[in-house]
């Protein structure tokens, strides 16, 4: 090789390093919001592909394929930068290997195969030794790449655990809102929850760690954006559902509770303040996916969207007042404000919804909460009640035969 091909080499090597050095400091290290170029491209990537060949699927097998994603991203993105290094310090070698090496007669190929073996071998840390470096500009190049290795594989173990912990706290957080809920996306019922002999009880504690919690979750999608991609199989684990039931308790509050019978109601400054942090983390997990530009589109006819509140507004009036819980008399006014609110939120959350792979009924359940069940926790819960009474009636089948005889 001549030398302007001599440097050509390197200086591609070289650069290929800064690059993916820089992408593991943005990725990893620095754990922001502006992930490394490497990292978002394949993650935003393959789950675009992801979510358009599922998008025509039943509810059920979308969310079976989409919840396999996430977990593949973080070894295909070791997987990736490891290749990429590989490649890099290959480049290096290359215009060196018949110079700067000494080569046992059993290492054959040509001289690109024994740069891409020899650099393989040295960030794995395997070293047969059946190439050695003899020049020192190449020792110093092969103890870098064995050092970045070792970095590569302890910061990979570090960053999956980070992960799994942040995912195990976020899957916790979403079973205490499904639980609170009544197991779905009722929010009146999550009201009613806390409200006993006329009064309410631990509510603004409620929303207060409602708030704590969800501040928790959006550090932990900034700092490890690939949680975005992380879809659960059960719809009430994802982040939309948990967004929606804190959003839609503090619009009821604001709405619909007299706020002259009771101290919760809307200018409680724990409901203003889950209010405001709920449309804080909404607003910036939009941010952080790239959809600024069409989160405020509308998603649907507004004389639909009209409907949809309405039947969402009466269905949570209706519940609040069977619970004998006071609300407001004034339905128009009411209606209005409970609108109103839901114009500082509704599109963004749809529009996050729909980028995370789950539709707008099963998310909120406004037209029916039947819509927002998820069906295999149903069928699990189905299936363990039939258990159960198969598993009972014989024993009561016998105690009735014993007592029968003990009568006679």
């Amino acid at each position: 090789m001549n030398s302007t091909t001599n440097i050509l080499l390197t200086a591609a090597g070289a650069t290929l390093l800064l690059f993916v050095f820089y992408d593991i400091y943005s990725t990893i290290l620095r754990a922001t919001k502006r992930q490394g170029f490497i990292s978002e491209f394949l993650n935003r990537g393959l789950w675009r592909i992801a979510t358009r060949v599922t998008c025509r699927l039943d509810r059920r097998w979308r969310h079976r394929v989409l919840t396999s994603v996430g977990p593949l991203l973080m070894p295909l993105l070791i997987a990736l930068i490891v290749s990429m290094l590989i490649t890099g310090f290959a480049l290096i070698y290359l215009p060196r290997i018949e110079t700067d090496f000494n080569i046992s007669e059993r290492a054959g190929g040509d001289a690109i195969m024994q740069a891409f073996y020899f650099s393989g071998v040295t960030l794995l840390t395997i070293g047969y030794g059946d190439m050695v470096p003899v020049s020192g500009a190449m020792r110093l190049a092969a103890m870098i790449e064995a050092a970045s290795g070792l970095a590569i594989i302890s910061l990979s173990i570090t960053y999956l655990l980070s992960v799994y912990n942040a995912l195990e706290r976020k899957r916790a957080v979403a079973l205490t809102f499904y639980h609170q809920a009544r197991q779905g996306a009722d929010v009146s019922g999550f009201i009613t929850n806390h409200f006993a002999r006329g009064r309410f009880y631990s509510l603004t504690e409620t929303l207060r760690q409602s708030t704590r919690d969800l501040d928790e979750l959006l550090e932990s999608h900034l700092e490890h954006s690939v949680i975005h991609y992380f879809h659960p199989l059960e719809v009430y684990k994802g982040l939309p559902r948990a967004l929606f039931i804190v959003l839609e308790a503090t619009a009821i509050l604001n709405a619909h509770v007299d706020e002259k019978e009771y101290v919760e109601a809307g200018d409680h400054p724990d409901v203003l303040i889950a209010s405001d942090s709920a449309r804080h983390v909404l607003a910036e997990l939009v941010t952080t996916l790239k959809l600024g530009e069409r989160a405020n589109e509308p998603f649907e006819p507004e004389a639909k969207t009209l409907r949809r509140r309405h039947n969402s507004f009466s269905r949570a009036m209706g519940r609040l007042r069977k619970a004998k819980i006071k609300t407001r008399n004034d339905f128009e006014m009411t209606f209005d404000e409970y609108s109103t609110d839901r114009d500082l939120w509704e599109k963004q959350l749809f529009h996050l919804a729909d980028f995370l792979g789950y539709d707008w009924d099963e998310v909120t359940g406004d037209r029916s909460l039947e819509d927002a069940t998820d069906d295999e926790v149903a069928e699990r819960h189905e299936h363990l009640t039939a258990e159960n009474q198969s598993e009972a009636s014989p024993s009561t089948e016998a105690e009735t035969r014993e007592q029968i005889r003990t009568d006679s």
